[in-house]
């Protein structure tokens, strides 16, 4: 894979989450209204009340942020930086409880994990792996 490629399947997987986030609100009709209705109801989860957690999210985004720079400037430490973000991020979606999306939604956040971990593979597992040197 060229470092273009690398760049671009970075940018790709960010462009179908950010297009995931903008989907249902874009495009509300998508899911039914009693089932939209439903979430909105449905109270945060407890854990949004607890310090440690909003700090948690509050490092994580800007970090998560800061390795894809880093990915697509081909540094070391965004790397390793996107590889644990990306683990933390693990713990984390278990704790925002439910979500309602549509399929158009789901189907781009899938696109974009799947991606993201292609991504991930390739600065691991590839000859483009000698890019991310100490430098």
């Amino acid at each position: 894979m060229s470092p273009v490629a690398f760049r671009l399947l970075v940018l790709a997987s960010i462009a179908l989450q950010v297009g995931s986030g903008f989907a249902d609100m874009l495009l509300p009709s998508l899911i039914p209204t009693a089932l939209s209705q439903a979430a909105e109801a449905e109270p945060l989860p407890a854990v949004f009340d607890r310090w440690w957690f909003v700090v948690s999210v509050v490092a994580w985004v800007p970090a998560l942020l800061s390795g894809t720079i880093g990915l697509i400037f081909f540094k070391r430490w965004g790397r390793s930086l996107s590889l644990w973000t990306t683990v933390a991020g693990f713990g984390f979606y278990g704790l925002f409880g439910p979500g309602v999306y549509s399929g158009l939604a789901a189907a781009l956040t899938e696109g974009a994990s799947m991606l993201w971990g292609a991504m991930l593979a390739v600065a691991y597992f590839s000859p483009l792996r000698e890019r991310f040197s100490a430098h």
